[in-house]
């Protein structure tokens, strides 16, 4: 079943979002004058109940309420910290500079505790009065203060499979659908709801005589909103939630910067067990290493001719049974057990000049895809009889341990990941920023967590076959949803059916196979791209890191409206020789304001063309040239020029 069919009518891509901001006055304008009211700060506070990992890194979808909202968010490039009630209190310290200056342009309130305890509500109340917006989310709001700011009551709970009907035009509900589509989200959702009933909020879409999503004007260009979807997940697997939320955020910032990425149209190919040893002996898994040439002509042809680019997920650690060592792979050279005549030196010269030529990206499948611990019963495996315990499965699994039924201890993993990474450059020249686990196995204590181990030693993703984190030093977030992934074969085309895919606006969707398909099927990847939708274009693994660990600011003092755009060295290694583009989307009011203003527009302090008819589109192009550090777009009034 579709998970984002309830979403009422497929909408490809980024959607065209209205944006909200304040513009309070006019004055004349000169060089490193304001162009309208100061822009709120570009941060989000996300506000939850309590978080599994104690330690606060591990973000997951199993445990962890609020992760569709973290994943959103990060797909979205908005900056956000997380405050959790568990062990945080909300006071100034949180909400203010030390120079009095706001921290955040709007909080999100995902809490829904029956009581607060001594959270400091008064300076969320004074934060609100100098401008950080306030969204609440599946959230009964049981505190006066926080209920002041919504101007809404707690009632009840309910049920109702009633059609949503728009109560009255706003910006957050233009473009929705509250009709059939609508119609279609609740006609079999019979999920308890939260009924509200408004004190001075406007109500903007009812379900009968609830109302769904209401908003509370605090001040001159703030306002509290508060959205009632059943659950939390709804704004990933649904359209209709999703948008709703989208344009709550945007209006409480005021403005949003997004990838111009096409995500609903962009595909990851992944290709695994390049220079693994069990392709020669396990009876099961049997084929001959793709050489130079079989990896020339049927992988790197076929991706040029359709402009697009893999990755390839790759063991430089080849465990060798004769002398019970961990050894190189690109120095075997020899006939199997089963009549192939195994060159893995060739293999590798074609995975380099792959690499080289930019249609391949080195990534890690581990070091051996082995279980660390060979020697322990039910082993020793180096001696295991292969038709027997040696072709036992949970033996090719690395970072969990399946056939003791164990984890595998950090330490062991991140020697393991180490290796691979070292190696990796030793042998092809390239870092990797992408951790596959074999076997989709993978450890998951707190202690033990394998996402969490690769992003100590410098992964930006991490990616199973059934869950992709993003990764960094102080964040290690599950992407549930919002990156769906698939696997695929030689044998297994006729079921890919891509016209069962969900939707994924926020995220590539990642289809995963192995060397083994080109191997057997010479002609796999034509047949592959002939199987996908036309419209699909590839994404390079490397390139998503790098877009996702983008990092966006604002900064508070200089001339002019500036947005920071900062790539490092490590995770978006991608730009250091590749452009990347980003939409800022504005407001109708300030659309009309800019474009009667006579303005300056550059970046990185060189002039960039533009005119006011780039204000008739709800949002500008903002395009980055190659280079790594931090990119500057500034945008002020040209000299001499005014305001009327």
């Amino acid at each position: 079943m579709d998970r984002y069919c309830a979403g009422g009518r497929v909408v490809s891509g980024l959607l065209l979002l209205c944006v909200a901001v304040s513009l309070q006055g006019s004055r004349a304008a000169s060089i490193g004058a304001p162009l309208a009211a100061d822009p709120k700060p570009y941060r989000i506070l996300l506000v939850v109940e309590h978080r599994s990992d104690p330690h606060g890194l591990v973000v997951s979808s199993e445990a962890d309420k609020f992760q569709p909202v973290a994943a959103l968010l990060k797909a979205w490039s908005v900056p956000f910290d997380i405050l959790r009630l568990d062990q945080q209190h909300v006071d100034a310290s949180y909400l203010f500079h030390r120079s009095g200056r706001i921290r955040y342009g709007a909080v999100v309130w995902l809490a829904d505790l029956s009581s607060y305890g001594q959270q400091d509500f008064a300076s969320l109340e004074e934060a609100t009065r100098a401008g950080t917006g306030l969204i609440a989310v599946d959230s009964r709001f049981l505190d006066s203060t926080l209920a002041k700011l919504l101007g809404l009551k707690f009632k009840d709970f309910y049920t109702s499979t009633d059609n949503f009907q728009v109560a009255q035009e706003h910006y957050i509900t233009r473009g929705i659908a509250a009709g059939e589509s609508a119609a279609f989200v609740q006609s079999h959702d019979y999920s308890d709801r939260i009924w509200v009933q408004p004190t001075s909020a406007e109500v903007l879409i009812t379900q009968g005589q609830h109302p769904v999503l209401t908003v509370n004007q605090l001040g001159s260009g703030n306002s509290a909103v508060w959205l009632g979807p059943p659950t939390l997940s709804v704004l990933c697997n649904s359209l209709f939630w999703r948008n709703l939320f989208f344009r709550s955020l945007v209006w409480s910032l005021g403005y949003v910067v997004v990838p111009d990425v096409d995500y609903a149209h962009r595909i990851i190919f992944e290709l695994d067990d390049w220079g693994t040893a069990d392709k020669g002996f396990l009876s099961y898994w049997r084929y001959l290493e793709p050489s130079e040439e079989t990896i020339r002509e049927d992988l790197v042809e076929p991706l040029k001719q359709h402009h697009a680019v893999a990755s390839a997920e790759v063991n430089t650690g080849y465990v060798n049974r004769q002398s019970k060592r961990v050894v190189s792979p690109w120095v075997q050279n020899f006939t199997d057990l089963y009549g192939l005549h195994q060159d893995y030196a060739s293999t590798r010269k074609g995975l380099k000049d792959a690499a080289d030529s930019g249609v391949l990206d080195i990534e890690s499948h581990g070091w051996t895809h082995m279980e660390p611990d060979l020697e322990s019963p039910p082993g020793p495996w180096w001696t295991a009889d292969l038709a027997g315990e040696g072709s036992m499965v949970g033996w090719y699994a690395e970072f969990g341990d399946p056939r003791r039924g164990e984890e595998v201890p950090a330490v062991a993993q991140i020697y393991h990941m180490q290796r691979s990474l070292a190696e990796l450059q030793e042998d092809f020249g390239k870092q990797a920023l992408e951790l596959k686990p074999g076997n989709n196995s993978w450890s998951k204590s707190q202690f033990n967590n394998t996402a969490g181990l690769a992003s100590r030693v410098g992964f930006g993703l991490f990616h199973g076959d059934e869950a992709t984190y993003y990764l960094d030093h102080e964040l290690v977030l599950d992407m549930a949803v919002v990156v769906p992934d698939f696997n695929t074969g030689y044998d297994l085309l006729d079921v890919l059916k891509p016209e069962r895919w969900p939707n994924h606006p926020d995220g590539p969707l990642i289809l995963g196979f192995h060397d083994r398909d080109i191997a057997l099927d010479h002609h796999f990847m034509e047949r592959l791209f002939a199987a996908l939708p036309a419209n699909y274009q590839t994404l390079g693994t490397n390139q998503y890191i790098g877009i996702i660990h983008t990092q966006i600011s604002r900064p508070s003092d200089g001339d002019g409206w500036q947005l920071i755009f900062t790539q490092d060295s490590h995770y978006c290694a991608y730009f250091a020789k590749h452009p990347s583009s980003w939409r800022l989307w504005l407001s109708e009011p300030l659309r009309e304001q800019l474009a009667a203003s006579h303005l300056e527009v550059s970046i990185d302090d060189k002039p960039a063309k533009m005119t006011a008819a780039d204000f008739d589109h709800e949002a500008l192009t903002i395009d980055l040239p190659p280079g790594l550090g931090t990119h500057t777009w500034k945008l002020k009034a040209a000299k001499n020029s005014k305001e009327p």
